[in-house]
């Protein structure tokens, strides 16, 4: 199968980038020779049936799954240039670089403020006002700050699903990251919670360089600026989202699109 990373000599390197990877749960094989360019300051979606391999990649770009047993990788992925699965590679630094949102919400059960601090104190980043401005500064970008400030010492619970999601965005955005990733953020929320979750995706883009995995293919096209198809375990096709919904090259993509199977 042709490369099918996407970058071309105009475009400006890749802020992630994968070649050849594999990716064995025990003896089972879940990813086959991914290539794969992800561009700085864009939205990139991966979508595809259950059991496709698109969670598990995106859970290698910020090595969470170091954490299964008997997992294992091959080929490198790197982000600005550097490969994240050298030898002697600060993973902690990694996650600070390359935030993670779930699927479902999972705010500590802990105050409104004290969840967007909690990344920042753990990693001793901000103390007293900068901490303060920090976690003002988040909640804003995360389109939360005018429904909560009045409310910060309330637990994080009490909030609802929709603004629960917001303020664990607002909780990666805290320590800086470069990169976020997205597994299927708006899928335990309703379609009016989903519609500013996705407006929020669009905006993020201006500073950080934005991965989702989604189901819903409307989505894939309403939030991001390049698709990625996989399928058993392949990419099977990566282009620019409209290029892609419109005419697809390959002819599992076009199948796919077209519901014959997923």
């Amino acid at each position: 199968m042709d490369n099918l990373k996407t970058n071309d000599q105009e475009s400006p390197p890749a802020k992630m980038d994968a070649e050849c990877v594999n990716f064995f749960y025990g003896k089972k094989q879940a990813l086959k020779d991914v290539n794969l360019s992800v561009r700085p300051n864009q939205v990139t979606a991966l979508i595809g049936p259950s059991g496709c391999g698109k969670s598990t990649f995106l859970r290698l770009l910020n090595r969470m799954n170091d954490l299964l047993p008997e997992s294992r990788m091959e080929g490198t992925i790197h982000l600005d240039g550097q490969d994240i699965y050298a030898p002697g590679y600060d993973v902690y630094e990694l996650r600070r670089q390359v935030g993670m949102v779930f699927q479902k919400p999972n705010p500590f059960p802990k105050s409104i403020f004290d969840n967007v601090a909690y990344g920042l104190r753990i990693n001793q980043l901000k103390t007293g006002r900068e901490l303060n401005e920090t976690v003002e500064a988040s909640l804003i970008q995360a389109g939360l700050w005018d429904e909560v400030k009045d409310d910060l010492k309330k637990s994080a619970l009490t909030l609802s699903g929709g603004q629960q999601q917001r303020l664990c965005i607002a909780r990666a955005l805290a320590i800086k990251p470069t990169v976020i990733l997205m597994d299927e953020p708006t899928s335990a929320l309703d379609p009016m919670a989903t519609d500013v979750i996705e407006k929020l995706i669009t905006e993020l883009k201006k500073d950080y360089t934005v991965i989702i995995v989604t189901h819903n293919m409307q989505q894939a096209r309403r939030v991001s600026d390049e698709t990625a198809f996989f399928y058993l375990g392949e990419l099977i096709e990566m282009n620019n989202t409209k290029a892609l919904f419109e005419q697809p090259r390959e002819e599992k993509t076009h199948s796919y699109l077209n519901g014959h199977f997923g």
